[in-house]
């Protein structure tokens, strides 16, 4: 195997087990001794890649992120609708609670911890909502705001999965008052 892909490999496996113990034991009560030791790597190993445990969490944060837009983006291939895709992406982070509460935990615990993480992976977000108000189909006034509801919303919604307080509709009732929040009237 080249260096490169070893490198790869090692600091995906510090970012895996990083999520999972953010997820288990929350960011600040998580010690960078235990990340490597459940990456299976010398502590050492962890410095090599990372400087700090925060340098870990926005590195966490965009890896999960990505793996979900990921998803969304292969589920809404070929839909141009802002709307659509909006609705597809809110149904598929809550959903995650449900496939995988272990890395939705440490969705929540990340996102509330590194601002500038979820920042960087808003993109996505904030394209659909262009897209959907330059058609008209969106009616917001300032995009700060509306982007506060979809993030806002969608991790309350992935909070209420995990604490077992929502019901097998719950991705798309979340959905809906998002979109209904972005003017959409949903009958």
């Amino acid at each position: 195997m080249s260096r490169s892909r070893v490198r790869a490999r090692t600091r995906a496996l510090l970012l895996d087990a990083a999520l999972r113990l953010f997820a288990r034991q929350g960011v600040g009560a998580t010690a960078i001794h235990e990340i490597a030791a459940e990456a299976g790597v010398a502590n050492g190993t962890f410095y090599s890649y990372f400087r700090t445990r925060e340098e870990v969490l926005e590195a966490a944060t965009v890896r999960l992120a990505e793996r979900l837009q990921d998803e969304i983006t292969a589920a809404s291939a070929g839909i141009t609708d802002g709307p659509e895709r909006m609705a597809i992406a809110t149904r598929r982070f809550v959903t995650q609670a449900v496939r995988d509460p272990v890395l939705a935990a440490a969705l929540l615990r990340v996102s509330t911890s590194s601002t500038d993480a979820l920042v960087r992976t808003a993109g996505p977000i904030l394209h659909d909502l262009r897209v959907g108000r330059r058609r008209g189909r969106f009616t917001y006034r300032d995009e700060a705001a509306a982007l506060d509801l979809i993030t806002g919303t969608v991790l309350a919604g992935i909070r209420t999965v995990l604490e077992g307080r929502a019901g097998p509709e719950h991705p798309a009732l979340i959905a809906g008052m998002i979109l209904r929040g972005l003017g959409i009237h949903l009958l």
